[in-house]
């Protein structure tokens, strides 16, 4: 078993709050539950502190904060750690039932010069503040890549999905299909017409495209469900947006799925999904 950070952003939504987003991915998992723990270092070498504990999503978001003394006739805002010059790592660790444990150490930072970071920030907080008027209301269904496997639709032999419309895993592979649902919002941009040739003659497929935030990291596979009409969409493709290799946002290709897929059957309790943004 291995884990690996796939995500670990600074946050900047407004002075007041800030704070670190950390994702991450399980390969090699054993059939087991498992759980995950957070702690962070001035070192790579630690001492570490934690954070959290017993967490059983695929994130973490930490709003940690720093409240420096003021000087005498100085005032000044609740400031995330962040800001403070020095460098954040954050092990996490994650521990299998059967036993089985792996350990990851990565820092939080930016490669950007102050001018571009500044420039980064603006256009993830830009973007953030237009999907607060024109965005879609969406959760996100994180397809799972660990966890129990299906005793109904996997072959442990061949290590394949035998049913695609399992309602134990929904075709997935282990025990529930996907993970806690998170509502986040979607911006829908203009379709995009693909005409290709074919046996038949030619063919339009029209892709549904959209944009998102950079976290959380949405990959082929996972669920999108429009929190008002209910909509469906299956996540086809995932690109990004950068700035000298930080990410400012992601762009995906969407297939809306039909009323009749199983993916339909899954129940969103929308009173208990946690608001991302």
């Amino acid at each position: 078993m291995q884990i690996k950070i796939t995500d670990m952003s600074p946050i900047y939504r407004s002075p007041l709050d800030t704070g670190v987003f950390i994702q991450w991915d399980i390969s090699s998992p054993p059939s087991a539950n498992l759980e995950f723990k957070i702690e962070r270092s001035v070192s790579p070498e630690g001492p570490f502190e934690l954070v959290r504990d017993h967490i059983v999503s695929y994130y973490f978001f930490d709003q940690y904060r720093d409240t420096p003394a003021a000087g005498a006739g100085e005032t000044r805002e609740n400031v995330n750690f962040l800001s403070l010059v020095r460098t954040i790592y954050y092990r996490v660790s994650a521990t299998a039932s059967t036993g089985e444990t792996a350990t990851v150490v990565s820092d939080v930072g930016t490669d950007l010069p102050p001018r571009l970071a500044r420039l980064h920030r603006k256009m993830q907080r830009d973007l953030g503040v237009s999907l607060k008027f024109n965005g879609v209301p969406t959760y996100l269904l994180k397809r799972l890549h660990w966890g129990i496997r299906c005793k109904k639709c996997f072959d442990l032999l061949t290590k394949k999905v035998t049913a695609s419309k399992c309602e134990s895993c929904y075709g997935v592979g282990f025990d529930g299909g996907f993970a806690a649902p998170v509502q986040m919002k979607i911006r829908f941009l203009a379709p995009n017409s693909d005409t290709q040739m074919s046996p038949q003659g030619w063919t339009d497929t029209t892709k549904v495209r959209v944009i998102c935030l950079a976290y959380p990291n949405i990959d082929p596979g996972d669920l999108l469900v429009t929190k008002h009409a209910n909509q469906r969409y299956l996540v086809q493709q995932q690109s990004q947006t950068e700035l000298r290799r930080e990410i400012v946002h992601q762009a995906l290709v969407i297939s809306e799925l039909g009323k009749d897929s199983v993916e339909h059957r899954l129940t969103v309790n929308r009173e208990t999904v946690p608001v991302m943004y």
